[in-house]
């Protein structure tokens, strides 16, 4: 038991230390690489996920290969859940997160962010047939469910103040609980959870206002100033000649 608890000890260490130490990306680095090292959670249509051929998709998956194209370098994507991405950035790992990444102003304490691509905000998510919750108040005592290690943890415990607080991977662990009466209800991103009963005809509804709105950026590691900068200036570049509005009408549009 004393030789590991020790272990433990040592590898905590070592994972506090990893992650104090962020590896800034810089342009240069990027385009003497030819590539762009992005991290994605693959499982948040319609921003990113894998679609039937098990390639990934969505609509930051096609925002980065627009600015990896305009950069002149290779979008290299890895996926994996969300807990693991950040801490995965810090550790140099990668180079840049794009993943419906909200900007937040604990977030941009310890990361650098380029420029919104674009908004999301969180909502509730019940069964269609539910007619007692109208408003994320409603969910005081309930069982909800959200994704773990996102923001809208914090959410669901100031807004919602339910009974049970569940933690899913991602919104379609939820989808399959609410539906089937696991949970009262979820918190989740306004746009995927349209995408999702929208694509998958599910028997689901929003319900309510849009809760704490937020811009979508590129997240990258302390240091990265210079290269968000120019990722930035590939955005604004986007949204100006019209083709950030095709991958919004794309993925979002009636």
């Amino acid at each position: 038991m004393h030789r590991r608890s020790l272990l433990t000890g040592m590898l905590t260490t070592a994972g506090l230390s990893l992650l104090g130490k962020a590896q800034a990306s810089t342009m240069d680095g990027v385009r003497q690489q030819g590539f762009m090292r992005i991290a994605t959670t693959g499982a948040n249509a319609p921003y990113s996920f894998l679609d039937a051929d098990g390639e990934l998709s969505g609509f930051d998956i096609d925002w980065s290969r627009l600015i990896c194209k305009g950069l002149g370098v290779e979008a290299r994507f890895s996926y994996l859940s969300w807990p693991g991405i950040l801490p995965g950035l810090m550790a140099g790992q990668y180079d840049s997160v794009m993943s419906a990444v909200r900007v937040t102003p604990e977030r941009k304490e310890n990361f650098v962010f380029s420029a919104p691509y674009a908004t999301d905000s969180a909502a509730v998510i019940v069964r269609t047939d539910n007619t007692t919750i109208h408003e994320v108040e409603d969910l005081h005592g309930l069982t909800v469910g959200v994704a773990s290690g996102s923001i809208l943890e914090d959410v669901a415990h100031a807004q919602g103040k339910p009974g049970t607080l569940r933690s899913y991977p991602g919104l379609p662990d939820i989808i399959m609980d609410v539906m089937s009466g696991r949970l009262d209800a979820g918190i989740v991103g306004r746009g995927g959870a349209q995408y999702a009963i929208k694509a998958q005809q599910v028997p689901l509804k929003l319900v309510g206002r849009s809760i704490d709105p937020h811009p979508l950026a590129m997240i990258l590691p302390p240091g990265s100033e210079t290269l968000a900068a120019t990722i930035s200036d590939q955005i604004r570049a986007r949204q100006a000649d019209g083709q950030a509005k095709s991958l919004f009408d794309h993925w979002f549009g009636a």
